[in-house]
């Protein structure tokens, strides 16, 4: 069945306009889909380890149907949902505003706001309690006051590794992180940096500029 995911608010939202949350018929409906689909995720049962045990069998399931839910979750074809590698526990907002463009691997305690897209490139990477806020609230109280909210987009290039405990998070220009970078554990990230360095520290800096893969 296709995912509704198209309103008035939902359109202010991805367009970083101010906008109301939890009013929303379309938008509530996501949210609640999202979290159904986030419950049977994390609580599939686990395969048992031992003879027999693949990659498939551990992030799919011993019988390959857990694929079925991260497909549901993100709204993506199933063959797509098998490139995806997801440690429980795992939580977005919307689910439908990700985009994967390749595989993708996920440690524990994921926690991605996909307020606004959030685009993750191919062969990305994540440490442990990663969490990725594309979602904002305005510095005026009185925007706050009315329950506004306000979300801007953020994206990551292919073969970024991303360290345990990493924060990323939107800004009004947008936050756009390079191809083939490392985000050192720990850093708070927002804005836009280039291909290739390597990221740490609150507020983020670049420490190092590495040589292109063979693979660019």
């Amino acid at each position: 069945m296709p995912v509704e995911k198209s309103s008035d608010a939902i359109s202010k939202m991805l367009a970083g306009e101010p906008y109301l949350p939890l009013v929303d018929p379309t938008m509530l409906k996501l949210k609640s889909r999202a979290r159904n689909l986030q419950y049977k995720l994390n609580n599939y049962p686990p395969f048992v380890y031992g003879e027999g045990i693949t990659p498939e069998k551990v992030f799919g399931g011993v019988d390959g149907k857990k694929y079925e839910v991260i497909a549901d979750l993100f709204d993506i074809p199933l063959e797509k949902a098998k490139q995806l590698a997801i440690e429980p526990p795992f939580y977005c907002d919307h689910g439908v505003f990700i985009e994967f463009k390749g595989s993708f691997y996920c440690n524990y305690n994921t926690t991605i706001l996909d307020c606004a897209k959030v685009s993750i490139g191919n062969r990305v990477s994540f440490g442990p309690n990663v969490s990725i806020y594309a979602a904002t609230h305005s510095v005026d109280v009185g925007e706050r006051l009315e329950d506004l909210e306000r979300a801007y987009p953020v994206e990551i290039g292919d073969d970024t590794w991303v360290g345990g405990s990493v924060n990323i998070i939107c800004s009004a220009k947008g936050t756009k992180i390079g191809r083939g970078c490392t985000i050192a554990a720990g850093t708070t990230l927002w804005g836009t940096f280039p291909d290739n360095v390597v990221i740490a520290g609150n507020p983020p800096k670049i420490i190092k500029h590495l040589e292109p893969s063979a693979n660019e």
